[in-house]
């Protein structure tokens, strides 16, 4: 189905799913830059929530149905204006919940997130064209979703206009940035160092994670002038442990080169993360750990 919307340059398409929940509508006024998924694996998405930067620098959230307290947690970090989305894909039951949900970019595939039970939607716009927001019905679930498309040339009006938003996103954005990963684990930080690279004078800082069995991989950088950038991987299911989440690849961005990927790319279940690419350098590390490497995030130092 596509329709005009009240939103100047807007087409629906959607929603897909029940006819069970309240209205309702997310069109930001500025980009979208993160969405979060909260489901139960193999039955159904609890919730859903957007953030968004705005023109004026501000970060603007909404969240649609209700987490249970045994819901996973997706999140997924857009890299505006470099990654747009593309395309939304699912499953949904006549009884009104929205089974599994799965988000395209032009660079990455989310999800599917849930369970893939029930009947299929997809959605993928057509050329020129970005998804510059969502709607839907939701009350204790996400009952169904849509999607607002509009031609890329109106959804970033010019140089300009994408000038002034990253300087007013580079004054508002946390210096901390994620971290990406699985639930649980005991936090750490490594704090913020003004240089980071690997050579014999270098302090180095716990291990996070287990050691046994390891293989160790040395990560050198040039000292004439390679620095971090960002970082990017996959986390998912570790085999043989039940269930038990962890990073399973990682490979580090600096202005020069991708170093790695170090790890396992790819397996079911894995999902991708990836660092903001916003100017600036990796000025340290923080994450959670158990038996295994949990999570990670970085510290920014923005240009």
């Amino acid at each position: 189905m596509e329709t005009k919307t009240q939103f100047e340059g807007c087409i629906t398409h959607g929603p897909w799913g029940g006819s069970k929940g309240e209205d309702w509508v997310y069109k930001p006024e500025g980009f979208i830059s993160k969405i979060i998924v909260k489901y139960r694996d193999l039955e159904v998405v609890d919730c859903i929530e957007f953030h968004s930067y705005c023109s004026k620098g501000e970060n603007q959230s909404s969240v649609f149905g209700k987490p249970a307290t045994s819901s996973l947690t997706r999140p997924i970090c857009i890299d505006y204006p470099n990654e747009y989305l593309m395309s939304i894909s699912g499953t949904y039951v006549e009884d009104g919940t929205v089974k599994s949900i799965c988000f395209k970019t032009n660079q990455n595939l989310y999800g599917p997130f849930g369970s893939d039970s029930g009947s299929a939607f997809s959605h993928d716009v057509k050329a020129g064209e970005v998804i510059v927001g969502f709607h839907g019905r939701a009350d204790a679930y996400v009952n169904a979703i849509g999607v607002y498309v509009m031609p890329k040339s109106l959804a970033y009006k010019g140089k300009i206009m994408n000038e002034l938003c990253f300087s007013m996103l580079r004054m508002t954005m946390p210096r901390e940035a994620g971290p990406w990963g699985a639930s649980g684990g005991k936090s750490w930080d490594d704090g913020v160092f003004s240089a980071i690279k690997q050579d014999g004078k270098s302090v180095l800082s716990q291990i996070h994670g287990g050691t046994d069995g390891s293989k160790v991989e040395l990560v050198n950088l040039d000292g004439e002038g390679e620095f971090l950038i960002g970082i990017s991987g996959f986390f998912g299911p570790v085999e043989g442990y039940n269930g038990l989440e962890a990073i399973a690849s990682i490979s580090f961005h600096t202005n020069n080169r991708i170093h790695g990927p170090y790890g396992e790319e790819k397996g079911a279940g894995y999902v991708y993360f990836s660092s903001t690419a916003s100017p600036g350098k990796v000025v340290g590390f923080h994450g959670r750990n158990d038996c295994f490497l949990s999570a990670i995030g970085v510290h920014m130092e923005y240009f």
